[in-house]
């Protein structure tokens, strides 16, 4: 990859418009999809703990866990606050989906992912949930580089002040 075409990548991966439409939308998936995991409570545990990706202890605290952890991450990414860790763990669970979706499609298990659980009309496939959960990857991955700032309670909240000298 040339000069050129290497700054052209940096500035789209550090534009801070970019950012922040990647933030508010990656938080309105995320609470979205944890309110549509917490309203089916125990049903959205026992998919979890069927998968057989982790042991049954972990997999019943993931899947009560996972629904509250989404919300207060949308939350957080929408409102701008403590934007790069939210948008680090919101890339852990990115990560975690894949692992999830991974395993049931080696598995040969193809049919719908549960993401949204009941409360949204749209429903993946294992396969194109799967892809979902990359492009959630890469936009989180994409807040922690630019740290999401733009427009954001973080940029008011810790503001640093300039030392008076006079």
């Amino acid at each position: 990859m040339d000069e050129e075409n290497k700054r052209v990548c940096l500035d789209i991966i550090r534009n801070q418009y970019l950012s922040f439409v990647f933030r508010i939308a990656l938080g309105v998936v995320f609470i979205i999809s944890g309110a549509g995991k917490l309203s089916e409570g125990a049903a959205f545990v026992d998919q979890v703990e069927e998968a057989n990706v982790l042991p049954h202890a972990l997999a019943k605290f993931y899947g009560t866990a996972l629904p509250w952890v989404e919300i207060v991450i949308g939350a957080l990414l929408i409102l701008g606050l403590f934007s790069r860790f939210a948008a680090g763990i919101g890339g852990l669970a990115a990560l975690s989906f894949i692992v999830g979706n991974s395993t049931r499609l080696y598995r040969g298990l193809y049919g719908e992912c549960g993401c949204f659980g009941s409360i949204a009309s749209l429903q993946f496939s294992t396969r194109d949930a799967l892809i979902v959960d990359f492009v959630l990857l890469i936009m989180a991955i994409q807040i922690l580089i630019h740290k999401g700032e733009f427009l954001s309670l973080d940029s008011k909240v810790f503001r640093r002040k300039i030392p008076d000298t006079g």
